[in-house]
């Protein structure tokens, strides 16, 4: 059986760029790559759950960062290099995000998750039961409840219980 796919969107679920202020856990970062500069919000704890949660699923970057994000992003979550979902074009559709159909062509029947805040029903009507897209609010970020929701859509993806950490 193929492990289930976490599919990552970076800004919205691990930089919370609508945030009013900084959220707690979170700090700072000014990333600078050639002439570009980009300030996001990081919180270390997200790299340590991700690295939990690679011990159930297969991590993919799902970002318009593209490669950018194993190269800017990943090093300082502490996550290794992941695969990557490259965008051929952001052509708008009529219903749902414009990553919806590129998702669906390389993700095929695998089970997954994908964690975006540009994602609501009309992304996941097109999926299968054990296919899931899971909106995240760009003004709060992935927090602890949303790490353990995937966590157990990732055991019940590989038929075992899951048992929440305390």
């Amino acid at each position: 059986m193929m492990r289930p796919l976490l599919l990552l969107d970076f800004d919205g679920p691990l930089n919370p760029h609508r945030a009013k202020e900084i959220p707690p856990g979170y700090s700072r970062h000014e990333i600078v790559e050639g002439t570009k500069t980009w300030q996001v919000l990081l919180n270390p704890r997200h790299g340590v759950e991700l690295n939990s949660l690679a011990e159930v699923f297969d991590l993919v970057w799902a970002t318009s960062w593209e490669h950018g994000a194993n190269r800017l992003l990943g090093p300082r979550l502490g996550l290794p290099e992941l695969p990557v979902i490259v965008w051929p074009s952001r052509t708008p559709v009529l219903r749902g995000s414009w990553k919806t159909p590129y998702v669906a062509e390389w993700v095929g029947d695998r089970p997954f998750v994908w964690v975006d805040d540009e994602v609501g029903r009309d992304d996941q009507a097109g999926f299968g039961d054990r296919q899931v897209v899971y909106a995240v609010d760009p003004g709060i970020g992935l927090g602890d409840a949303d790490f353990a929701t995937i966590r157990g859509y990732g055991y019940s993806f590989a038929g075992k219980e899951f048992r929440p950490h305390d």
